[in-house]
């Protein structure tokens, strides 16, 4: 749109506001009619102010060009081709966009039914220095320095109770058996100091064995471990930019996200008896001194 366009589309627009405006003051409108007017037009003049904005950059832009063509610092053609490259990498961005978004597409990742999303609100207000929801993403987020002792995996007490709470809800609400969960570990940058005994070595054990700690005790309160995965991610991820000393408690935290189920085979049934004759072994939950199979 060029500068004389603009500019009669600015001067109706506001005139139009502005004799909406005389009609008010002659009393003919009510006051709910004069407040939407009053609304309209005031939005008319932001749009005219960003139109202007705009117009302002593209003219700059322009001058840039030609002052470039001017001084021989750019030619026509070595213009065209950068136009040309830019539409080429602006293509290839939005077609790895496409795919991007059909794949999360295909995990469902998203808002879930109404009365999971409700049941889940309602956990969250009750644990609010413990547990965050985010609605839109279907995601409940575990604050790791509430949730397990500094540099540990070892599940808290309030903890505990909380994911027990969560699993009734995945249990008890119909709606929620279309759904899986995925529990996925998150660490800041701080490094894990190397101590004996000490069952992981770096960030991202120490994330896997958070979110695997939280997997087990979410099977331990009864639900299905086919409907249950875990993944850590270390410090690749974080929530905010990490402090420079790495001490970010944001970013150490463990996600549990609710996606629509795909599985369609069998379930998977242990054997009743081992080699001896007696019963396996159940496997045993990630703590102090125990080894989990991961790390096997």
């Amino acid at each position: 749109m060029t500068r004389s366009r603009m500019s009669r589309f600015s001067v109706a627009t506001l005139a139009g506001g502005a004799a909406a405006l005389a009609t008010l003051a002659g009393g003919c409108v009510n006051q709910e009619s004069y407040d939407q007017l009053r609304e309209a037009n005031a939005s008319l003049k932001a749009r005219n102010q960003e139109l202007l904005d705009q117009n302002r950059a593209l003219e700059a832009s322009m001058n840039d060009i030609r002052g470039r063509i001017g001084t021989g610092d750019k030619t026509v053609d070595e213009l065209q081709r950068l136009v040309n490259e830019y539409r080429d990498q602006l293509a290839k961005a939005n077609n790895r966009l496409r795919e991007l978004d059909g794949k999360f597409g295909q995990l469902g990742f998203g808002p879930l039914d109404s009365a999971t999303d409700a049941a889940l609100q309602e956990l969250a207000a009750k644990n609010p220095g413990l547990l965050s929801y985010d609605s839109a993403r279907g995601m409940l987020r575990f604050t790791s320095d509430v949730t397990f002792d500094s540099g540990d995996f070892t599940l808290r007490g309030e903890a505990r109770s909380t994911i027990a709470s969560l699993a009734r809800i995945l249990l008890e609400t119909p709606s929620a058996a279309q759904y899986d969960a995925v529990v996925v570990g998150h660490t800041d940058t701080q490094r894990v100091s190397q101590r004996p005994g000490r069952r992981f070595i770096n960030n991202d054990e120490l994330s896997a064995f958070r979110a695997l700690s939280v997997h087990n005790e979410l099977i331990a309160n009864g639900l299905a471990r086919h409907k249950v995965m875990f993944a850590g991610f270390g410090e690749s991820r974080p929530a905010v930019a990490n402090n420079p000393n790495g001490n970010t408690p944001q970013n150490r935290r463990v996600e549990v996200y609710l996606v629509k189920s795909t599985f369609g085979g069998l379930e998977a049934t242990a054997p009743t008896a081992g080699p001896s004759g007696a019963a396996p072994a159940a496997p045993a939950s990630p703590g102090k001194g125990a080894v989990p199979d991961i790390m096997k």
